[in-house]
């Protein structure tokens, strides 16, 4: 039988006069908000109910602070009670409630015990006990919204004023709940790539944070973190170039050991929204094209390589995110999506080297002529063929090696660069539509 409940709402809180908000996001599920407001207040203690707070709030990171140093809070509580009748009434034992059944049967008393089965009701005239059936319970009459009941996620303060007045204070608290990440949109020109940038925020706090000042910090803080849920949309977005004078920029520095972003407007960043904000205006810089070989692969990697200098037309710090690549059908001057992957922070003048597929008219093969073992020493010969079936020339870098103490590359029948200690390469120049092969004599002694 459906049950009606009906109650009278007490709000209780305080007037809050005047507020500025702030909201710093860090990479890993963490944020810091902090807000000046007044209080309206009269001399005494009183006990608060701050509301409009997130559900994941870390409580023990609050910290409320009196500017005129004439307001103390000594006592706080994190208050949330999910708005259902079963706890509503559960807070309502040892007070008066008044039950209607299904028979129209009224029932009035001091209720003494609630669950899924019975009301208890204690008459107090009569010290008439009463047990009605849960099931049989059609409406139920409450007085008043019990105090202590909390449909919304509330810090419960106590609170002392040294006298009557207005009081300005400033709260600040961490909230999970709350991540930015970078997007790049990167498209590929014959000769140089366009990079956009982005921001993206999602908030799943359980508030939201209206006319902020957005601050995002970018580099791996130490922080409470927990999971939380990433969209996995990729999205390319071209500036229109009349009206950049209105849009909001981020204004980049250092910042203790990281980067801070202040956007130069105020934001509102909604509950279970995600935001995207423009990061760095688009920006032009020179790259190179690498095709990479391993001989223990069976396919030739495709690398975009650049630099992030301003001699290069970069020389911004890159947060980590994701890179899209696109590159132009010039038939009809399309952008076809052609790869991604993803950067950690990259701070200037520092080399970006992303795969982004593997190449389909480069085909490569190595086989083992032979491998023989002479004591401690292994030695084994190793023939390289590559193709290219391109209509374009292309070089293709073809690495060698192993992680053994002992380790060199022998007897190779084109020219070898040693890398390090464990690594060697070769340069394989080939025109369209040629095939060169070339062998070398690994040795790796025990």
């Amino acid at each position: 039988m459906r049950k009606i409940l009906i109650v009278t709402l007490i709000v209780f809180c305080f007037s809050i006069l005047f507020a500025d908000n702030f909201l710093t996001i860090y990479n890993d599920n963490q944020a810091l908000y902090k807000t000046n407001f007044e209080l309206d207040l009269k001399k005494g203690i009183h006990f608060y109910a701050f509301e409009n707070i997130p559900t994941q709030i870390v409580t023990e990171s609050v910290i409320f602070e009196s500017k005129d140093n004439n307001v103390m809070l000594f006592s706080q509580n994190y208050e949330y009670d999910f708005a259902s009748s079963a706890k509503m009434i559960r807070k309502y034992i040892g007070k008066s409630v008044r039950l209607i059944t299904s028979n129209n049967e009224l029932y009035e008393g001091l209720l003494m015990f609630y669950d899924s089965s019975n009301y208890g009701l204690l008459t107090e005239s009569t010290n008439e006990f009463n047990m009605i059936s849960t099931p049989k319970v059609q409406n139920i009459y409450l007085s008043e919204m019990p105090t202590d009941f909390y449909i919304k996620p509330t810090l419960r303060w106590e609170i002392s004023a040294q006298n009557d007045g207005t009081y300005p204070v400033e709260l600040a608290y961490l909230t999970s709940g709350l991540q930015w990440r970078a997007t790049y949109n990167i498209t590929l020109n014959k000769n140089d790539l366009d990079l956009n940038s982005w921001v993206t925020i999602n908030n799943y706090s359980g508030k939201d944070f209206e006319d902020i000042k957005l601050k995002l910090i970018a580099g791996s803080v130490q922080t409470y973190t927990s999971s939380i849920k990433r969209s996995k949309q990729s999205f390319r977005v071209v500036a229109n170039e009349e009206n950049l004078d209105a849009a909001p920029t981020f204004e980049e520095k250092e910042f203790s050991d990281y980067r801070l972003y202040t956007l130069d407007q105020k934001a509102d960043i909604d509950n279970n929204q995600e935001k995207q904000l423009a990061l760095y205006p688009t920006k032009t810089a020179t790259y190179k094209r690498i095709y990479q070989y391993r001989v223990s692969q069976s396919e030739v990697d495709v690398l975009i390589s650049f630099k992030n200098s301003k001699e290069d037309g970069l020389g911004v710090p890159l947060p980590k995110g994701n890179v899209n690549f696109y590159e132009i059908d010039e038939s009809d001057h399309t952008a076809q999506f052609v790869g991604v992957n993803s950067i950690n922070h990259t701070s200037i003048n520092e080399e970006i080297k992303l795969k982004i597929g593997t190449a389909f008219d480069l085909v490569p093969k190595t086989t083992v002529v032979s491998s023989e073992r002479f004591g401690s020493v292994t030695e084994t010969i190793y023939e390289v063929k590559i193709s290219n079936n391109k209509s374009d020339a292309a070089t293709v870098v073809v690495y060698a090696g192993a992680r053994y103490r002992n380790y060199e590359i022998m007897n190779a029948s084109i020219l070898v660069n040693k890398i390090d200690a464990f690594t060697y390469s070769f340069d394989v120049n080939l025109a369209p539509s040629e095939t060169k092969t070339f062998t070398f004599t690994e040795r790796i002694t025990h």
